[in-house]
């Protein structure tokens, strides 16, 4: 990881057909970001499992993170779930980011982020901001363009990208997604795991990990269901 980073070293079951089975009613999460966006649609996926889910629009601008009851919000939540996008916006939203991923660590919830390649606009600036808040983020998932982008930007080849996250950045786990292939990486706190999942894409993929991560202790067998490997 180059030192300009500024690294501070520290349940939906997928069903034969495809698609899923309802099983995540016992998951609150607590989301913000664009609509349009892919932690919308993670959302979006939630719900219809069953999940209790609160989503907060943020706008292009002027979104006020002083009207927000974050401690309020974030009772009781297992994710706070943001997208790559939100941590390269204005002051105001980066402020209001930065607001609810402290208030998710003082609630006991662990911050989820996404990164697609849609979501890396003003990746530089996104991602130094990402990088700054590392040790906050307890799971993070991407497609392998966004894993290409983060390559790019640290300079280490795309199959570093893992276990960087993991092992310098201390991310819990960290999923990189082939939609093409579906194949899968997972790395997390008992090792890596690979293979080919069930599930279509990114969004669906990192929906199903966040309903079953919570109740699966994070063993290897838990890490490779959530994902439907």
């Amino acid at each position: 990881m180059q030192e300009s980073s500024s690294w501070v070293l520290e349940a939906l079951w997928p069903c034969s057909d495809g698609g899923f089975e309802l099983g995540a009613s016992h998951i609150k999460v607590v989301s913000l970001g664009l609509e349009g966006g892919i932690a919308k649609g993670v959302v979006e996926d939630l719900e219809s499992m069953g999940a209790s889910c609160t989503w907060m629009d943020t706008g292009e601008s002027g979104f006020d993170r002083t009207i927000i009851d974050w401690r309020s919000e974030l009772s009781g939540a297992h994710w706070l779930l943001l997208e790559m996008s939100s941590f390269g916006k204005e002051e105001s939203l980066a402020s209001a980011v930065g607001a609810a991923m402290v208030f998710a660590e003082l609630e006991g919830a662990k911050t989820a982020l996404v990164v697609d390649e849609k979501s890396m606009m003003d990746s530089e600036k996104a991602w130094g901001s990402v990088v700054e808040r590392i040790r906050q983020i307890g799971f993070i998932s991407m497609s392998v363009d966004g894993q290409a982008k983060i390559a790019s930007m640290e300079q280490v080849s795309d199959n570093e990208v893992g276990e960087l996250l993991r092992l310098r950045g201390l991310v819990s786990v960290v999923a990189i997604m082939d939609e093409q292939s579906k194949l899968m990486e997972i790395h997390h706190n008992l090792g890596t795991e690979t293979g080919s999942t069930t599930i279509e894409n990114l969004k669906s993929m990192t929906a199903s990990m966040l309903a079953e991560l919570p109740s699966s202790k994070y063993s290897s067998e838990g890490v490779r269901s959530s994902a439907g490997i």
